[in-house]
């Protein structure tokens, strides 16, 4: 490709212009579409966004943290950008959804899943870049004739590298006892949903534990209650529309049956490998920490244990970096970044809020083009 067609400029070999638009911001590279016609094909092009987002993936390269962030501006509580090395609070976050009661449900790529508050399946979600400010409009669900008219939703939202796609997982359950009755997924390459009817009798038997729904390499996790009151960690192939169980170590389940409020868990991707973390109380010796336990062959194995001294009653929230757990505590609200390789810890600033259900929320966001060409 020659550069001949930008007038007044002079020619930069294909491979060298695309290595250093590779490696700018985003904002950027918006301002450069206009520069001329063949820009604007270069920058919007499926091989150059795929070039740009995997560059920024690999290199954690225009980062963020995106946080439930109680500010001194209005709104008062609201989801903002925070960079990934100063910390600092970046520019506003301009989403459509206004308002106080905003669900994430998940960031991956450049893009972050919200809705309102999930009230049914009437519910708007949204799939937006905040980068580029684009968003989609998920269509109607796929799912018609409840059995039951009184449920509760819960929503999931990842990446299928294998597909090279975005995956919306859907879960309907009862709303007393929390019984899975139905499941769907959305897909963004046809923008459309699709019902999973073939879902084991066990499966459907079962309690949903907690909100901990997450999506990763598109296979939903979720920790779930049997029958027989046992309780298990569940995956769902997307692709393949394959359910199984794993049995959770003696010591989550002993966390989960404590009820404690500090005791709670995080579904995670670290280093490849989908990993559990749960919070919890050492009454003996009177200290919190955090044991996280990684899925090999089948079960459980328990990696690390995350002690922070001086503090209290804190709890996981997500991985940035790629190797440093995201750690809120209510002690003044703050959230801190704990380094699982050295064991430091390193204090944001950043002041958290809590939601309507008292919880923290806290994740990472990579800037990216994804839906520049939709």
């Amino acid at each position: 490709m020659s550069n001949s067609g930008c007038n007044g400029s002079h020619y930069i070999p294909e491979e060298i212009l695309i290595n250093i638009l590779s490696r700018l911001p985003v904002k950027s590279l918006i301002r450069f579409i206009c520069v001329c016609k063949l820009w604007s094909s270069l920058i919007q092009s499926s091989r150059f966004i795929g070039m740009h987002l995997n560059r920024n993936v690999t290199n954690h390269a225009h980062a963020f943290i995106i946080a439930l962030h109680e500010s001194r501006r209005k709104p008062k509580i609201c989801y903002t950008l925070f960079s990934n090395e100063t910390f600092e609070q970046c520019l506003k976050i301009k989403h459509p959804l206004t308002g106080p009661k905003i669900d994430m449900h998940g960031s991956s790529n450049g893009l972050v899943c919200l809705s309102y508050e999930l009230g049914n399946l009437d519910t708007a979600i949204y799939l937006c870049n905040l980068s580029i400010q684009k968003h989609v409009v998920l269509p109607p669900t796929s799912i018609l004739g409840l059995p039951c008219p009184e449920y509760v939703t819960y929503v999931a939202f990842g990446f299928h590298p294998g597909l090279n796609d975005y995956k919306v997982v859907r879960l309907l359950a009862f709303s007393e006892g929390n019984h899975c009755i139905e499941v769907e997924v959305y897909s963004l390459s046809t923008n459309s949903w699709k019902r999973i009817d073939a879902i084991p009798a066990s499966i459907k038997a079962m309690v949903l534990h907690s909100d901990q729904f997450a999506v990763y390499n598109g296979v939903a996790y979720s920790i779930m209650k049997k029958e027989d009151a046992t309780y298990c960690f569940v995956s769902f192939d997307t692709d393949g529309q394959v359910f199984e169980e794993f049995l959770l170590p003696d010591a989550v389940v002993d966390g989960i049956e404590s009820m404690l409020d500090n005791c709670k868990e995080l579904i995670a991707e670290y280093k490849g490998s989908i990993c559990l973390f749960q919070s919890n109380l050492d009454f003996r010796a009177g200290n919190d920490y955090i044991d996280m336990w990684v899925l090999q062959e089948k079960s459980f194995k328990k990696l690390l244990t995350v002690y922070l001294p001086g503090k209290r009653s804190f709890y996981p929230l997500a991985i940035r970096m790629g190797n440093e757990l995201l750690v809120g505590y209510p002690c003044g609200s703050y959230l801190c970044s704990y380094n699982l390789e050295t064991k430091q810890v390193t204090e944001t600033g950043i002041k958290l809020a809590v939601d309507r259900y008292n919880d923290y929320h806290a994740h990472t966001y990579v800037e990216s083009l994804v839906l520049l060409r939709e």
